[in-house]
């Protein structure tokens, strides 16, 4: 129990908003149909179920979200614990010859690379984008390109997207070819593909071809585009300390969901306050983005919790209590709101307020339920027991 309390905290303390990858759950053929319809590459995570390298990627790497962005724009994802019966189909051709096996195979079922042993974020996304070139012959594409082959300025502004390089110009000079139709479906896929930025007129175009585009790609796919174009330009407003560049984030926002654009407003403002020196300042600017912008949504209301916590106004209590009551506030939406719960109840044991932790570590064990895991129960009824003492 001694070692075992404190792996159950690190596991308790998890986010549950990360955003990492989309692991798909069909047979190994539907896989394979899949990468070939959406032109990808299939990544799949070959696995045992004792191993520890691969449970610290399941539990640490794969859900990260810079992971998941990447893995999920270029990848079909899939998992298969290779020792059971679900992998068999895919066992027929490919082997793991150690655990965890990483492993880049085309539509055609084909390995394009491998990689064995466990990785760390930016490790795999490093290995990811070697495979990626692998099948990215930029020679190729660029002649192609060049001689104004179908699809060729789609193909390398694709390519040129993966290995993260400038990729608005070709996108631009392409979309600007005389007598190109741009409601047929080669500019729209290109528009869609082209688009990471709502300060653009990419995005522009991204909007005026919205039917068009949504026909191609489907409705959440583009929603999705939206919102991280609208997102790529709120952290570069962020990054340059632009209130114009926040505005016309905003402004773009408005231009789809008028009450997404309103969030995101009173989400900027808290921002900048948290950039600025005045504790009155971000309390004022948390307390209208609590109440305008992350009621209700338990991502946001984590993500205010973690940036407040992490802020270096933390110590005022006003700060505190904002604090407290967003990670409260989320605590009631989730369905596992014993975790959020948990891990307000330490936050508050760490600010010496036993009394508040005690009453959250309390609702946290309520929360759990009968059917909780007991070794959860265990680490919570311990923290219970702590402050408990504390408030004595």
């Amino acid at each position: 129990m001694r070692y075992l309390i404190p792996f159950l905290l690190l596991l308790l303390s998890a986010g549950l908003s990360a955003q990492g990858i989309e692991f798909f759950e069909g047979t190994w053929d539907e896989a394979l149909a899949k990468a070939e319809a959406e032109d990808k590459l299939i990544f799949v995570d070959a696995y045992a179920e004792w191993c520890g390298p691969c449970k610290m990627m399941a539990n640490s790497v794969f859900p990260r979200e810079e992971v998941g962005d990447f893995f999920n724009a270029n990848f079909i994802s899939v998992q298969y614990d290779m020792e059971k019966p679900e992998s068999a189909d895919f066992r027929e051709f490919h082997r793991a010859p150690a655990f965890p096996t990483l492993l880049f195979i085309n539509a055609d079922n084909e390995p394009v690379h491998r990689i064995i042993g466990a990785r760390q974020a930016e490790q795999l996304i490093s290995d990811a984008r070697t495979a990626l070139e692998r099948i990215d012959n930029m020679a190729v594409l660029e002649k192609a390109y060049a001689n104004k082959e179908p699809e060729a300025a789609y193909k390398l502004i694709r390519a040129l997207i993966r290995r993260g390089e400038p990729h608005l110009k070709i996108a631009n000079d392409y979309l600007r070819t005389p007598g190109l139709d741009l409601a047929s479906p080669a500019p729209r896929r290109t528009i869609f593909l082209a688009t990471t930025e709502a300060d653009s007129r990419l995005f522009d175009l991204l909007i005026e071809q919205r039917d068009g585009i949504i026909e191609l790609e489907g409705r959440q796919a583009y929603d999705e585009k939206v919102r991280d174009a609208v997102r790529a330009t709120f952290n570069k407003a962020l990054e340059f300390r632009s209130q114009e560049l926040m505005g016309t984030a905003v402004n773009k926002m408005a231009l789809v969901d008028k009450d997404e654009a309103k969030r995101l407003e009173s989400e900027g403002e808290f921002a900048f306050a948290l950039q600025g020196k005045e504790h009155k300042d971000v309390y004022k600017a948390a307390k209208n983005y609590l109440k305008k912008g992350a009621a209700g949504d338990e991502d946001r209301l984590r993500d205010l919790f973690g940036a407040l916590e992490n802020s270096e106004f933390i110590d005022y209590s006003v700060i505190i209590d904002l604090a407290a009551e967003s990670l409260g506030a989320a605590a009631e939406l989730s369905e596992e709101g014993w975790r959020d719960y948990y891990n307000l109840a330490r936050f508050l044991q760490k600010r010496q307020r036993y009394e508040q932790g005690l009453e959250a570590a309390e609702r946290s064990l309520t929360s759990l339920g009968p059917d909780g895991q007991d070794n959860y129960r265990r680490a919570i009824q311990d923290l219970v027991d702590q402050l408990r003492a504390q408030t004595e």
